[in-house]
């Protein structure tokens, strides 16, 4: 998800004697900083949790907690739909006076979705009670408790990102991420972790760090039950799109993990998910890129038409398939080490060919990339959801058939087929929309 920054509204007119490519280069130099360093913090947490565990504990448990992490990926991904997303694009247009009620709308709503969140997992944990569904058990127990705290803190962080307060999401994540290593490092010298404790750990830093959160912007809240109704329906309809293309792309990026604990077991999981997170490492720059981008592209659409967007599609084209490129070429040289040295154990012995596959399939995700954005700053963003459609069919029309037949290179394999099929469809509508606003432009009016 990409948000629209208030502060490059109405700053066109000191930067008229200036291209749009300029524009951008001196726009992502000054906003990207605090948004590169809180990436970095966040992956960085993140990593280091999944890699104490990893050592520490068996190759079963660790494939737990990255299915526990993907059952969280699933409730952030629906909160991020339905409330964070629309809040970001809403929260400008909406007059000064409204927007406390606008806020405090969507404080509630989070609320009701963290209520939601922990009866889910219990749900889920009471399905997984049986002897036969006990890998599952061990994903969802210990969500009962865990969930809400972490998905709340998750709410917070995007505040402040649809408010471009990018420093104070940075710091803020910065002490989250400290109680939470510290917690998890405290449980491994008192011999006490385990996926559980972990998850109430990370939860409990996650909480404490909110709390700070709420005392101070408790005042920029204001509840009335008409309003969080209207709000509600508000955010529905600019939530349609992204409910769509999320969730599509959502569901391509965690079919993977469990397929492989269906199909080869908790174990294997772990073993994609190691290769996983090396390849996720240069993923830090591309989301603080993608930050930037859709503001970008919708300032080149309104000032100068299709013709200035092209252009701009193509800069970013150009530099996302080189740095996919470079960063590919040193994940597939050096992923192997840097996995072992990480996570010293779990790294599986095709280490070189799961990584080789999903570096294919990290450039074709960013090569064409910015069509994305492009197809989305011509109103068009339903093209989007139809490519990630097409991509999911296709990596799941051939996932069964790879796995069993290459084990976990194989999902590596059919998640690349799946982004293959997605670039080549996104250009299909993307050449076809340009070509076609083209002649429009070249018609006398």
């Amino acid at each position: 998800m990409t948000f629209l920054s208030e502060s490059g509204i109405g700053q066109d007119s000191e930067l008229d004697s200036q291209t749009l490519w300029e524009r951008t280069r001196q726009m992502l130099g000054k906003r990207l900083g605090y948004a590169f360093g809180d990436q970095v913090v966040y992956s960085f947490g993140n990593m280091i949790v999944a890699a104490l565990l990893s050592r520490y504990c068996g190759g079963r448990e660790f494939g737990i907690y990255i299915l526990t992490q993907r059952a969280l990926d699933l409730i952030i991904q629906v909160c991020n739909v339905f409330l964070w997303g629309p809040l970001a694009y809403n929260l400008p247009a909406t007059a000064e006076e409204r927007r406390n009620l606008y806020r405090g709308s969507v404080f509630m709503l989070q609320l009701v979705c963290c209520v939601v969140a922990t009866l889910a997992m219990w749900a889920a944990t009471m399905w997984s009670s049986t002897p036969s569904r006990g890998l599952y058990y061990g994903v969802f127990y210990p969500l009962v408790a865990a969930s809400a705290g972490i998905v709340f803190r998750e709410y917070t962080r995007r505040m402040y990102f649809c408010e471009i307060r990018m420093k104070e999401a940075f710091w803020t994540d910065v002490a989250t991420v400290a109680l939470q290593i510290g917690g998890v490092v405290y449980l491994h010298r008192t011999h006490h972790l385990n996926v559980t404790n972990t998850l109430w750990i990370l939860s409990a830093g996650a909480i404490l760090v909110s709390l700070w959160w709420l005392v101070r912007e408790w005042q920029r809240l204001a509840f009335g039950v008409a309003e969080v109704l209207a709000d509600f329906r508000r955010n529905m309809r600019l939530g349609r799109w992204f409910l769509g293309a999320n969730m599509v792309f959502m569901a391509s990026s965690q079919f993977n993990p469990w397929l492989l604990s269906g199909v080869l077991g908790g174990t294997s999981v772990g073993a994609y998910a190691i290769c996983e997170s090396i390849v996720n490492i240069p993923r830090v720059a591309l989301t603080s890129m993608q930050n930037m981008m859709a503001p970008t592209m919708a300032r080149a659409y309104a000032n100068g038409g299709k013709r200035e967007l092209r252009k701009q599609v193509h800069h970013f084209d150009k530099l996302l398939f080189a740095g996919s490129t470079v960063f590919g070429i040193g994940i597939y040289f050096f992923g192997p080490w840097v996995a072992t040295a990480i996570y010293k154990k779990n790294v599986p012995d095709n280490a070189h060919m799961i990584l080789l596959l999903l570096v294919y399939n990290f450039v074709a995700y960013a090569m064409t990339m910015a069509q994305s954005y492009g197809l989305t700053a011509m109103d068009k963003a339903g093209f989007t959801f139809y490519a990630n459609l097409a991509g999911l069919m296709a990596q799941v029309g051939v996932s069964f058939w790879l796995v069993k037949a290459f084990q976990v290179p194989g999902a590596a394999a059919a998640l690349l087929v799946g982004s293959l099929t997605v670039v080549a469809v996104r250009q299909f509508f993307y050449m076809r929309q340009i070509h076609s606003d083209a002649v429009e432009e070249a018609q006398p009016a």
